[in-house]
């Protein structure tokens, strides 16, 4: 009862199984037997960041780094829950840091996720982060003989496409697949949809199930079994639809229990080892040839846009402007992405445009409390009145779809850019701004914008970006005129072209 050590690790069970209340149970344990504990702060902080709960993961990454400076990654951890939280008083100087250690080598612990949204990240540090992790996290499993060689079967009546993802359930995944996995040619094609995630009995659930040819639940198999059943299943083309975001489950990909493995969709960077993935699906923005250099995967370029939609997404009521929490009258900006993708030089840019548009409101997605007094703070900061900040709280696909109608202009983030809040926008018929940057993530609302026909809406630097949204702010024709070409196209343009 007294063993420090077997309680953070029972929490780290717990914590593998989504028990994160548990889990911060075994870790506070852990932390009152053993108070100078570095692994169980660090643990706890990456359960309460699971919750959403910045704040404290935050203070318990800072107990890990003043027991041990060295502890990359508790730093990588601290400056994404600081990201979340909007607090940027900090965050040059931890990022620095982190850009030094990834140049010492040292980015091993640190999941490639986090390196989308820093500033000044460019291609070969989030390659080289994400091969790092991968040698160092994956190591037991890419160690290993191949489950299944790499060549396909030969003529197969059909491929057997297999999709591998937590998100087929009420998220922003499977808002954009549903429909391609419904449309594809079964008489070429058979589709098994194998999910790692949970079951939330939502009506997204029960569509993704309809869809596939096979549904497994695979989520109670170790990596192990889940391989074993995808080799007996002899898939010939695996698709991973997570990468490194959260609750992945890279090492069944490790294992290669398909002769052909790729990514695409949910992660917007490299793997990092070619083992993982043979190829990364893209396009020719998002991915262009020449950037080939940077990805462990083989480039394969859909012709239009890299990321599908779906065209049964319902738009909801629009409601009154005061029932959405907006003034009566006035411009609305709007920006529906993360917390942690909004940085101090684009929320820069945001005030002055506030400034130069009376009466405008920036209307944004609601985050943690503390980034909601931190953002409020930050514009005071800039001579913005906070209460021009409006915060929207979470709402269903179809009520949010509704709502985003009262938006005049959506602006985008950078580096990490907006991907289904993109799409969002424009099926609702609201123009985005956004900025072409250097990496995958920067360049994705930018494929988008070419996909629906809107590329004078791409700009290439932060001047240009900040001239345009305040021309179509402050010359109502010109914006009229864009919101009109948007609804001619809307459903003849590439991008929601789900058929095609």
């Amino acid at each position: 009862p007294d063993f420090a050590e077997a309680h953070c690790n029972l929490g780290l069970t717990l914590y593998a199984l989504k028990r994160h209340e548990d889990a911060i149970v075994c870790y506070r344990h852990a932390l009152a037997l053993k108070p100078d504990f570095v692994e169980a702060y660090n643990n706890l902080g990456g359960t309460l960041g699971a919750l959403r709960r910045y704040a404290e993961a935050s203070e318990n990454y800072q107990r890990a780094l003043a027991l041990n400076p060295d502890l990359t990654e508790s730093l990588g951890s601290l400056v994404h829950a600081r990201q979340h939280l909007c607090e940027w008083r900090q965050l040059s100087t931890d990022i620095a840091a982190l850009h030094e250690r990834e140049a010492q080598g040292k980015s091993g612990k640190i999941p490639p996720f986090i390196y989308l949204a820093l500033p000044e990240t460019h291609f070969q540090e989030q390659y080289q982060s994400a091969r790092q992790f991968a040698d160092g996290q994956y190591q037991t499993f890419l160690s290993r003989p191949l489950l299944c060689g790499t060549e396909l079967r030969a003529d197969p009546p059909k491929l057997r496409i297999g999709y591998l993802s937590a998100d087929f359930h009420e998220h922003a995944t499977s808002y954009l697949l549903a429909e391609i996995i419904e449309r594809l040619d079964r008489r070429s094609f058979e589709v098994i949809g194998y999910s790692h995630g949970p079951d939330d009995a939502s009506p997204m659930r029960r569509r993704m199930r309809a869809a596939f040819d096979t549904f497994r639940d695979v989520a109670p198999l170790s990596h192990e079994d889940t391989a074993r059943q995808i080799l007996d299943d002899q898939i010939d083309v695996l698709i991973d639809l997570k990468g490194y975001t959260e609750y992945n489950r890279l090492p069944i990909l490790a294992l290669r229990p398909a002769p052909v493995q790729v990514s695409w969709l949910g992660y917007p960077g490299t793997l990092g080892h070619p083992r993982l993935a043979d190829y990364i699906i893209g396009d020719a923005i998002v991915t262009p040839l020449e950037h080939a250099a940077h990805y462990s995967e083989a480039l394969a370029l859909m012709p239009n846009c890299y990321q599908p939609n779906d065209r049964q997404r319902v738009i909801g009521a629009r409601p009154p402007r005061l029932a959405a929490g907006l003034p009566a009258e006035g411009f609305v900006f709007c920006c529906f992405n993360q917390s942690y993708k909004i940085t101090p030089e684009m929320f820069d840019l945001w005030c002055r445009l506030l400034a130069q548009v009376p009466g405008s409101v920036l209307w944004l997605l609601q985050p943690a409390t503390a980034a909601e007094h931190n953002l409020r703070r930050e514009a005071q900061a800039r001579g913005v009145a906070p209460e021009r900040l409006v915060f929207a709280p979470r709402q269903s696909l179809t009520e949010h779809l509704g709502r985003l109608q009262l938006a005049d202009l959506a602006l985008d983030t950078f580096p990490y850019t907006s991907h289904t809040t993109a799409s969002d926008a424009l099926w609702a018929g609201v123009p985005l701004i956004t900025r072409l940057g250097e990496t995958f993530a920067s360049r994705v609302a930018a494929s988008i914008l070419h996909a629906a026909e809107l590329p004078e809406l791409i700009a290439e630097t932060p001047e240009n970006y900040y001239r345009v949204a305040l021309e179509l702010a402050t010359q109502p024709n010109r914006l009229a005129e864009m919101k009109a070409r948007l609804a001619a196209n809307r459903m003849r343009c590439p991008l929601f072209d789900s058929a095609r």
